[in-house]
């Protein structure tokens, strides 16, 4: 009795999956279904293999319609299903390639061709002053732009930012820009040089000069110190304009923020980089084209990411931010005008906490997109309520209400919890355990990394039994 069940729970399970896979209807969890599908063992194994031949058409259909990150992601379920794991490896790589191809084209239509056209084939640009007016004269014209930033905090809507949930659904993120002892965190310097080529300098000592700037080129090496502002120089264009054949350009940059913070320190390190270049180029420096090429700047590197840090960045002080799919992706970031009440009780009650526990984002990352890309439900229905709870969070601090606030962050970090079981480990839930007599809130920045716990502290005098 149990085997038969068991059988009529895989037959309709592979009835479901095949219906879906030839229908193109893929709203479900293909990869549940393998696995239920896999009870019935050998058989089991052999419908799968059988749902494999049918995954060529679905690279066909309408991107529209069926993403092809998605397509590429049931194709590698299937062949884990059927215990091909080197083919699976093999395909994993189209994936994340396809996510990177989808936000560019999200923030910029045929952004991708742009990036890899040859510099021939590249209009002139048109510059907005004479000292970059795309014609003949190239002499050197020495310019200097200073670009720095803070970093943020934050508060609750995180995951609701990140690609590709927000090339296809809202998302809404409550964030703040704050300083760091007084003084902005991250910057970068950009010159021109009457040396031909790229001279870039980080604050660890790392320096390198590129002489042919067609070298630059993805995938980058992982452990290239030097990629994120590869990156920018790609996704700014400036690699294909006529003023670097001319001269060249020194880069320095520095982020005097402990890595792996939590503080957004490369998403909005990378917005400095794009800034400056855009303003050494008199190129479209606002802060909505500079968050959005920073989206497909961390696709090129390989970290993916979101847009809340570099927006949480750009944009001074509390600000609540919604984003809307298409083509293009729209952002909307709503300045929230704080009363002299809100700004003095976060003064005295926001803690940031460094506790020396790193743990960096990007393998949090794609573990969360590849259960988004399955449709998990799980997972979608907590990233629908982190969105949520970042209105209701919006609404708690324009009535100064921080105790109400507290309890929101508190059911985001159980979300966090959910999305990322290994967010925390046992010496930060010692020290959230210490701490909860004593605070309305405790909660982990960012992608569940460990560094900086943060924390909203009671009243005095209403301290937790």
């Amino acid at each position: 009795m149990c085997q038969g069940s068991i059988d009529h729970q895989a037959d309709l399970a592979a009835g479901i999956a095949k219906a879906c896979i030839k229908y193109g209807m893929l709203g479900c969890n293909l990869y549940q279904l393998c696995e239920e599908i896999l009870q019935k063992e050998d058989l089991g194994v052999k419908i799968c293999e059988d749902f494999l031949g049918l995954c060529p058409g679905l690279l066909e259909q309408n991107s529209k319609i069926l993403p092809k990150s998605r397509a590429y992601q049931l194709q590698v379920d299937l062949l884990r299903a059927c215990s091909n794991e080197t083919t699976a490896c093999k395909l994993d790589h189209k994936v994340w390639d396809a996510v990177a191809d989808e936000t560019a084209s999200a923030v910029k239509y045929g952004f991708k061709e742009y990036l890899f056209e040859a510099s021939s084939d590249k209009p002139t640009p048109v510059y907005k002053d004479n000292d970059f007016d795309g014609s003949a004269d190239h002499s050197f014209h020495p310019r200097r732009v200073k670009v720095e930033l803070p970093v943020r905090v934050d508060f609750v809507g995180g995951w609701s930012d990140t690609p590709p949930w927000s090339l296809e659904r809202a998302g809404s993120v409550l964030n703040m820009a704050i300083s760091l002892e007084g003084s902005l965190p991250i910057g970068a310097i950009i010159e021109t040089a009457e040396t031909t080529g790229v001279f870039i300098k980080d604050d660890a000592g790392n320096k390198v000069h590129i002489e042919d700037l067609t070298s630059i080129a993805t995938p980058f090496d992982s452990n290239d110190p030097f990629r994120l502002v590869k990156s920018a120089l790609l996704v700014t264009g400036i690699i294909h304009e006529s003023v670097v054949a001319s001269m060249g350009l020194q880069i320095r940059t520095w982020a005097h923020v402990p890595r792996g913070s939590g503080l957004g320190t490369s998403s909005i390190l990378a917005a400095a980089v794009v800034k400056g270049l855009l303003q050494i180029t008199d190129g479209d420096e606002s802060n909505e084209n500079v968050a959005r090429l920073v989206l497909v700047l961390e696709q090129l590197m390989g970290t993916g990411g979101g847009w809340q840090d570099q927006i949480g960045g750009l944009y001074p002080g509390l600000k609540f931010t919604a984003s809307f799919p298409g083509i293009q992706l729209r952002l909307q970031v709503v300045p929230l005008l704080a009363s002299p009440e809100l700004i003095s009780e976060l003064q005295q009650r926001l803690l940031v906490v460094f506790t020396g526990q790193v743990r960096l984002a990007h393998q949090v990352l794609q573990k969360v997109v590849i259960r988004y890309l399955r449709r998990d439900n799980l997972l979608v229905s907590s990233i629908k309520r982190l969105a949520e709870l970042a209105k209701i969070g919006r609404e708690a601090l324009m009535n100064c209400d921080i105790d109400d606030l507290g309890e929101i962050m508190l059911e985001a970090w159980r979300l966090h919890q959910e999305l990322d079981p290994y967010c925390s480990n046992e010496f930060v839930d010692r020290l959230f355990g210490f701490a909860h007599p004593y605070v309305v809130a405790t909660s982990l920045l960012e992608l569940g990394v460990e560094a900086l716990p943060c924390c909203l502290p009671r009243m005095l005098g209403t301290q937790r039994n």
